[in-house]
């Protein structure tokens, strides 16, 4: 019998002896209490990712070969699983501003099995990537932003599925490279209400994501414009095969600009990230949110 409170306490004792900044637990089912001061999160397995989890085939007909073989598989697969959904929370717990750097040790429970996981926030490739792009955007814009798009992808508006973009800094050069499609609403407001810095701002942006167009923030995190279209040509861009015009016309706007646009695809809501005409993140906004418990 699996003892699950002497391995929460391991977990505990390796993340104080490596000074670890947080604590995730991964799981529908393990206790979220740690006697520890260190910041805990709590998240729950992807439903995607379970789901992929099969065991393999563990007959006892088949010969021991087959049988080991088959349980190496297993064990490998579902640790892959785990150290992924651990690196997925870490960089939703970045960009929420829950972790800013160090170590994470990550404890997953996905069907029975338990795993502790550390987890280095300097080998995440997402993180690096958002700390590359705040030589030209403020990081807590972009992270702003992020927020606004992963509940946009994850919950869409109203019932309904939503498609939307934001085109980030070199503000003067992407207007000049676009027209309005519709009254711009931003227009004459107050600057603190089309701050995307201010959460309280962040329920207006979604309302207007369901407009045509897109959005345009300069890089302090002030919105421009909403429902802009983008006067570029996509014809060139690299992206991937499926996506429609919109994450073309982001990724044109940042290979002529020295924008960063941020996409979320109407059809499964991933977000997208695009730098110099080419995508740097993908975000799969139906995973699941990271809170922290103490």
């Amino acid at each position: 019998m699996v003892d699950i409170d002497r391995i929460l306490q391991t977990a505990v004792d390796m993340a104080e002896d490596i000074s670890a900044s947080a604590i995730i637990i991964m799981s529908a089912d393990l206790p979220w209490e740690l006697d520890t001061d260190i910041p805990v999160l709590i998240t729950s397995p992807s439903i995607l990712s379970t789901l992929n989890v099969i065991d393999a085939d563990l007959d006892e007909e088949n010969d021991p070969a087959n049988r080991l073989q088959g349980l190496t598989k297993t064990i490998y697969h579902k640790a892959s699983k785990g150290s992924e959904q651990i690196i997925d929370a870490s960089s939703k717990a970045f960009i929420s501003n829950l972790i800013e750097h160090g170590l994470i040790v990550g404890i997953v429970s996905i069907q029975g099995n338990i795993a502790i996981i550390i987890h280095d926030l300097n080998d995440n490739s997402v993180i690096q990537e958002l700390k590359a792009c705040s030589e030209r955007v403020n990081l807590n814009v972009l992270k702003s932003v992020l927020n606004i798009a992963l509940d946009i992808g994850s919950l869409g508006r109203e019932g309904k599925s939503v498609g939307t973009a934001f085109i980030i800094s070199d503000t003067e050069e992407v207007m000049r490279r676009s027209h309005q499609l519709v009254l711009n609403p931003f227009m004459g407001q107050k600057k603190e209400e089309c701050s995307i810095l201010e959460p309280l701002n962040w329920e207006t942006v979604k309302e207007f994501a369901q407009l045509d167009g897109m959005f345009v923030i300069d890089s302090n995190g002030f919105i421009q414009a909403s429902g802009r279209y983008l006067d570029v040509d996509a014809r060139e861009v690299d992206i991937i095969k499926g996506l429609g015009g919109r994450h073309a016309s982001a990724a044109a706007i940042t290979r002529d600009t020295e924008a960063v646009a941020i996409t979320v695809s109407e059809s499964g809501g991933m977000i997208r990230i695009y730098k110099d005409g080419l995508q740097i993140i993908e975000l799969d906004p139906r995973t699941s949110k990271v809170f922290r418990h103490h």
